[in-house]
Order: C-alpha cells, then sequence, then structure tokens
C-alpha cells in the first residue's frame, strides 16, 4: 500500500473521527451530557476497587464484560469524577476508532469517511455510555466471519455478549447464515466458540446476582422513550415511574397503566415473529450483503421493537447504516427489481440518520419535559420511532427480494 493509499484509508480517517470527536463531544449542541450513565459507572467503578464483585457483593445491571471499561477508567483517571470522565472518553475513543476501522475494512474507504460523522449524529452519547464497546465488537465479529474467519467471528460475539446481549442476536443471524452457505462445520465450530466464550465468562459470576440481573432486564417497565410507549402514549391513561412521585427500582423511566402488559405483549411476538424472519432470510439469502442487512435489521428490530430503547442504542445502529449505504456489490435479481433492491439498504440508512437527527432534538436537553408528559416531546420520540420502524420493513424488504443464492462454502 503507497503511502497515500494509507493516509486515504486508515490514518486521514482515524486522525479526522478524534478531532470531530473531540469538538463534538466537549462542545455545542451535541456535547450535552446533563443526562449520563458516568456517574453509576464511577459508583461501581468505585466499588470494585474496594474489593466488591460484581453480582456477588452489588447488584450490577449489565453482563460481566461490561465492567471491564467501566473499572478501567477509574485506574486511568483517579479517583476524581473529571478524571474518570477523562478516562472513559479516551477508552471510548479508542472503541470508535476499532469501529471505525472494522466498518472500512466491511464496507471500505468511504465507510470509514462517513464514521467520522458519528460523534455528530449521537452526540456526546458516545463517550459516557458504555455502549460503543460492545458495538465495535459486533462489527468486528462482522468483519472477521466476511473474510472467512468464522470462528474467530463469533468468539468475538461471544466477548461482545458478555459486555452486552445484543451481539448474540448477530451471532445468531451468522450461524444461520453459515449453515445456508453450506458450511455447516464452520457454523457448527463458531456456534461451539460463541457459546465458550460466553460460558467461560459467566461461570465465574454464577449465582443469585445472575439471576437477579436477568429478573431485573425481564420486570423492566415498558420505557418512556420505546417503540411500545409510542402506542401507549397515544392510547393515554399512563402514568411515568421512576420519578420522585412514582419511584421504582430500575434506574430509568417507565410507564404504568391498564394497557400496559397488552401492548408489551403485542410487541414481544411482534419482535420475536421478526426476529425468526430476519434469521431465516439470511439462511436463504446467504451471501456476505445479506449478512450485514440481516444484522442490521436484528439489531434495529429489537431496538424499536423491544420495551427499552435508550438514546445511546443510536451509537448501535450508526455504524450499520453507515455500511448499508456504502456497499456496492452487485444484486442477484430480475432485473426490474435490481435498481429497488440496491437502493432500499440506503434508503435505511437514511431513516437511521433521520432518526440520529430527530432523537438530538430532544435528549438529552428536553428528557425531562418527556418525563413530565410534554406532548411536542411525545411526538418527537413517535417520529423517530416510526423511522426506525420504516428503516426496519425496508431492510426485510431487501432481504426478501433479493434471489436466494447458490450454497456457497467458506475457504479456511
Amino acid at each position: 500500500m503507497t503511502r497515500r493509499g494509507l493516509w486515504l484509508d486508515w490514518l486521514g480517517p482515524a486522525l479526522t473521527l478524534g478531532v470531530v470527536w473531540a469538538v463534538a463531544t466537549t462542545m455545542g449542541p451535541t456535547s450535552d451530557v446533563s443526562v449520563s450513565d458516568l456517574y453509576l459507572y464511577g459508583v461501581y467503578a468505585d466499588l470494585v476497587r474496594d474489593g466488591a464483585i460484581p453480582f456477588r457483593d452489588f447488584g450490577f445491571e449489565y453482563p460481566p464484560l461490561a465492567i471491564v471499561p467501566i473499572v478501567a477508567a477509574r485506574w486511568l483517571g483517579g479517583a476524581g469524577e473529571h478524571g474518570y470522565s477523562v478516562a472513559f472518553n479516551v477508552l471510548t475513543l479508542i472503541a470508535g476508532l476499532g469501529l471505525q476501522a472494522c466498518a472500512g475494512l466491511i464496507a471500505g474507504r468511504r465507510a470509514a469517511w462517513l464514521m467520522v460523522l458519528l460523534p455528530v449524529a449521537c452526540g456526546a452519547l458516545v463517550r459516557t455510555h458504555l455502549d460503543i464497546f460492545p458495538a465495535a465488537l459486533s462489527v468486528a465479529g462482522l468483519a472477521l466471519l466476511l473474510r472467512h474467519r468464522p470462528v474467530w467471528g463469533l468468539a468475538v460475539l461471544g466477548v461482545g455478549t458478555a459486555m452486552k446481549l445484543v451481539p448474540g442476536l448477530i451471532a445468531v443471524v451468522a450461524i444461520a447464515w453459515l449453515f445456508g452457505r453450506g458450511d455447516r462445520r464452520a457454523a457448527w465450530k463458531g456456534a461451539v466458540a460463541f457459546a465458550a466464550v460466553v460460558v467461560v465468562v459467566l461461570v465465574p459470576f454464577a449465582g443469585q446476582g445472575l439471576v437477579d440481573m436477568v429478573r431485573f432486564h425481564l420486570d423492566r417497565p415498558v420505557q418512556i422513550e420505546s417503540g411500545p410507549a409510542s402506542v401507549l402514549w397515544a392510547i393515554g391513561g399512563n402514568e411515568v415511574t421512576g420519578t420522585n412521585i412514582n419511584p421504582d427500582r430500575f434506574k430509568s423511566n417507565g410507564l404504568a397503566g391498564p394497557h400496559v402488559d397488552a401492548v408489551a405483549a403485542i410487541f414481544t411476538v411482534l419482535l420475536a415473529l421478526t426476529l425468526l424472519t430476519i434469521v431465516a432470510l439470511a439462511a436463504w439469502r446467504p451471501r456476505p450483503r445479506e449478512l450485514v442487512l440481516a444484522s442490521f435489521a436484528a439489531v434495529l428490530a429489537f431496538v424499536v421493537l423491544g420495551k427499552v430503547l435508550s438514546p445511546q442504542y443510536i451509537v448501535w445502529l450508526f455504524p450499520f447504516a453507515v455500511i448499508a449505504w456504502c456497499w456496492r456489490e452487485d444484486v442477484d435479481v430480475e432485473a426490474a427489481r435490481a435498481p429497488v433492491v440496491r437502493w432500499l439498504p440506503r434508503i435505511a440508512a437514511l431513516c437511521v440518520l433521520a432518526a440520529a437527527v430527530v432523537g438530538q432534538l430532544w435528549f438529552p436537553a428536553r428528557y425531562f419535559e418527556l418525563v413530565a408528559s410534554d406532548q411536542s416531546v411525545v411526538l418527537l420520540v413517535a417520529i423517530r420511532n416510526a423511522l426506525f420502524v420504516v428503516a426496519l420493513v425496508v431492510l426485510i424488504a431487501a432481504l426478501a427480494l433479493a434471489r436466494p443464492a447458490p450454497r456457497l462454502v467458506i475457504r479456511r
């Protein structure tokens, strides 16, 4: 690779992302950190520093490996809040650079350059929440799969799942995709590698604390920003939980009312059916393009149809939107359908980007207006969620309209 090629492909995008990250997350309208998880992370880090063990000595709402960046920031930044914030920012930037590099490996130079917009599209969320770490592991796992390293790819997805559960959805899609390609040996070996990583991480923490973490997420009410919440806001007759007037134990704001259980159940069924459809399409369309689009669709389905939709989930979706926009692979479809199918992933990418912009109109600056049931903010949340739904439908259509590919075997 020439010096010019090295600069255009890697060094230029990486340096530019670093500059944009430093500016966008600390200055201007995208730097608002009035709603942040850093204080909670600092509490967890202090507990571990004092000898406490997650799940045994204190409740921990994330899978075990999430404690790694949380504690690492305390080691690097010292005891103060400012030092912790700076150290966590550095760690998230490193993860962001890795995410950018993996997106570039999958979709080329343009994807690496477009990833420069990550801190602009997502705002200070990228440095105040840990979601960028498992997001980077997810895209790294996909990059390995696409480069004919299925066992390593699924092992990396296992590490991501042990940090936050969403990479597990991508692993299921990838295993189905491998079976669809006719490479059953790689599928089984990859599945074993994925399961082994997850088990090795979980076993040391096995006990009531881990069970309590699972129950915590199962028992959480419908969050006020979620897809089901948009339906409940439209129906009316609900009250916001997690406030001083109506406290709960879930560290977030949910909805309580007569229709909550029914709406949540309907969305749970929709989520299960949608994920099954996406997995089936991944097995039926076993090209590299379909693996990426099916993974994108699975994450998007979890985001918009699940009962929790935190604003930081946009960090998961943005790199997939960039990859979908930049992907140039030929699509084997009927000639009349080809233009439509080629553009569908870009339409989904635009919807996700528009949703990110709409999200910044109310979070974090107007979040507490949403808690107070301000109808203008409720409408903005509904618009964002509707854009996610459109993107999901478009991605499923793109998968369904492509012809089934011949069975292929990945070279190892």
